[in-house]
């Protein structure tokens, strides 16, 4: 179990953004997948699918660009007795137009190994006119007798334009005026005009102004007569097309367990598939799960590496190899001990996901939670950044299961010689616990622990260049030098120190570095 706060504090939210596809679906169902609301696909798919797509470029951008379109799920109602209106058997429609479109290409090309299930006889039963077009619209090709009604309909409107058209011109050559339309405006100057036209039964007053009369011509009994006849039909058109939509909702009654399998399975594939494209876009790997020990070979931060890369600096995969009954982390300021605990929190929080893993190979512990110290040590206003550190490592170890329990400079927050005490007590009682540790401290006693495996930052590589004077050159300088990798110590062995090596190398002052060494 992972809570947002650790997330958080390992970089998820950004592993979170460089995987999906636009779309209604597939935003739905990343949405479900990062609140693990829906199944996970299994590794050993997302391992299959990275291989296949892989091999098949052109298949991946036709997947990419099919899952895209694809709508969201339409609701489908468990009420048997419910009717389905146009705009919701329009949803349904549509969704099974652009998954016949996915499963088409499932079936020619094996997108999902041909697994996706055949949904296209409910899109017929939709489309009886056989358009092949997602919308949906009621027509004759559902009922005979709505096609006798629509020709009737056309039929009267038919005679209607004729006979209103007839009796304008009746109206037009009585009054003895020239009109474009079923309407005249008529000046309150032209008094003759007015009172003739008001005195017509062909007209009627709709509207008036200080300036200007408006007239509109009025039925006249054979227009009144086909309008009623119009009136009837739209009745009986509303009556069978209600009857049309009570078959139609009884016929997708029965097919909803088939739509819904089909969407639950397709929503497996389309995990897979955004999972195995992170894979292949970003040369992971799938995880070995089980065991007690952790091996990542050339484990990288994504996130950190994008980074590094947008400032066109280069980013230094590291090996991450450590021991069941603790390890501890040693090494210089800004040699990357946070970022080795941050990444190695980061690709088991990914295995909780089935992230394919940015590595070149991975074993990894099966452990159901996560916790790093600085995540949530700090939540609490009532309390020190110590006291709330403490707090929530009581709470995580409450959890139930095994933990991957990441500690940063832990107990950094109150005076050195207690916080070092600190440190060992709370390694010691990890090291007999069902909980795998990996700490990073720049106390000495814990990395001399007998239990605990040891290792160091290798840290700067430092030689005689010349350091620049420009503070930016320097940091630069150092950037370059570093070695992040971890070297494992030999049990006893002392972690280099390079931190005044670092001051120097940063432009510490000459008069404060001599007075170091006259201390010594």
């Amino acid at each position: 179990m992972i809570n947002e706060l650790v997330k958080e504090a390992l970089g998820m939210p950004a592993i979170f953004d460089l995987i999906g596809i636009s779309g209604a679906f597939m935003t739905e169902q990343k949405r479900l997948w990062q609140r693990s609301e829906i199944p996970l696909p299994s590794y050993t798919a997302v391992g299959d699918l990275m291989r296949d797509l892989k091999q098949q470029p052109a298949l991946r951008e036709k997947g990419k660009t099919l899952l895209a379109h694809l709508p969201r799920v339409p609701n489908l109602q468990a009420d048997a007795d419910h009717i389905y209106s146009i705009t919701e058997l329009f949803h349904i429609k549509e969704f099974l137009y652009h998954y016949g479109r996915l499963q088409l290409l499932d079936k020619r090309e094996g997108l999902f190994g041909g697994e996706l299930i055949d949904l296209d006889e409910v899109f017929k039963y939709l489309d009886p006119q056989g358009s092949g077009s997602p919308a949906f619209h009621l027509n004759p090709a559902f009922s005979d007798r709505l096609g006798e009604i629509f020709s009737r309909e056309r039929q009267l409107e038919t005679q209607l334009q004729k006979s209103v058209q007839a009796h304008f011109e009746t109206a037009l050559k009585q009054l003895n005026i020239k009109a474009s339309g079923y309407q005249i405006v008529v000046p309150r100057s032209d008094k003759d005009l007015c009172e003739r036209i008001l005195q017509s039964s062909h007209w009627v007053l709709v509207s008036e102004s200080v300036a200007n009369l408006r007239f509109s011509l009025a039925d006249d009994e054979e227009s009144l007569r086909i309008k009623t006849q119009l009136q009837d039909l739209q009745h009986e058109r509303t009556a069978e097309e209600e009857l049309i939509l009570r078959n139609i909702s009884l016929y997708i009654h029965q097919k909803v367990p088939g739509i819904q399998a089909a969407a639950a399975l397709l929503s497996l594939k389309a995990l897979s598939f955004i999972l195995a494209d992170f894979g292949v876009k970003y040369a992971c790997v799938i995880p070995s799960i089980g065991g007690q020990e952790i091996r990542i070979k050339a484990a990288v931060n994504l996130p950190l590496k994008l980074h590094l890369q947008a400032q066109q600096r280069e980013y230094q995969p590291i090996d991450l190899c450590f021991e069941p009954q603790g390890n501890v982390i040693t090494g210089p300021n800004m040699g990357g001990k946070s970022c080795a605990l941050q990444t190695l929190g980061q690709l088991v929080a990914m295995t909780h996901y089935h992230i394919p893993l940015p590595c070149e190979s991975a074993q990894i512990a099966a452990l159901q939670n996560i916790w790093i110290n600085y995540a949530d040590s700090s939540r609490s206003s009532d309390l020190s950044s110590f006291g709330a550190e403490v707090v929530a490592f009581n709470e995580a170890l409450e959890q139930e299961g095994s933990s991957l329990i990441l500690l940063d400079e832990f107990a950094r927050g109150t005076n050195p010689a207690e916080g070092e005490k600190l440190l060992c007590a709370v390694l010691e009682y990890l090291s007999h616990s069902p909980h795998f540790v990996v700490a990073a401290t720049h106390y000495t006693k814990p990395a001399l622990m007998d239990r605990l495996a040891q290792f160091t930052i290798l840290g700067p590589q430092l030689d005689s260049s010349v350091i620049p004077s420009d503070a930016k050159q320097r940091l630069k300088l150092l950037s370059q030098k570093m070695d992040y990798r971890l070297k494992r110590l030999d049990k006893g062995q002392l972690p280099p120190q390079s931190a005044i090596a670092i001051a120097k190398l940063l432009g510490l002052k000459n008069e404060i570095l001599k007075l170091i060494d006259m201390g010594d």
